[in-house]
């Protein structure tokens, strides 16, 4: 793509070229150091042409808040009725089951639990696979002290 002139860097700020044409301009501003110069340099005319405006935002926010604020209908009442009525059923069935856990004694056996890991009163099994180990080399070396005292296999 050819550079892009000032001038036109000021249409494109002042949003008066095609769709088409500012996404062509802001690909060429990735790639091109030159048209990124134009486009500050273009910046800086527009804020010296125009005064600092201040950014009156604060009538948009208020209207919003307003929106917000209206009173909820009947139908918001009853979906936030509906809503703690469910927050409700929920809350009362996890206390039931807490309390059918601990009657059943399921949180009195885990504690215990608890309670040997904490102590060590588990001992830790060894691995077969190092018992199988043990055997062998003990095997190994009843050969070997045989084959040292002469012993003769038929």
């Amino acid at each position: 793509m050819k550079h892009v002139s000032v001038t036109e860097w000021t249409a494109y700020i002042a949003d008066e070229i095609p769709d088409a044409l500012k996404v062509e301009y802001e690909n060429h501003l990735y790639s091109c150091d030159d048209c990124l110069t134009l486009y500050m340099e273009a910046l800086d005319r527009e804020e010296s042409v125009r005064p600092n405006e201040e950014l009156d935002i604060a009538d948009s926010v208020m209207n919003t808040i307003a929106a917000l604020k209206t009173v909820p209908s009947a139908e918001d009442e009853t979906k936030n009725t509906r809503s703690m009525r469910t927050i409700t059923k929920h809350y009362l069935i996890a206390a039931g089951f807490t309390v059918l856990l601990m009657a059943s004694g399921a949180f009195h056996s885990l504690t215990k639990y608890v309670d040997n890991v904490e102590s060590g009163a588990i001992k830790e099994t060894p691995p077969v696979t190092d018992g199988l180990i043990d055997k062998t080399f003990n095997w190994m070396d009843d050969i070997e002290k045989k084959n040292k005292e002469g012993f003769k296999y038929e």
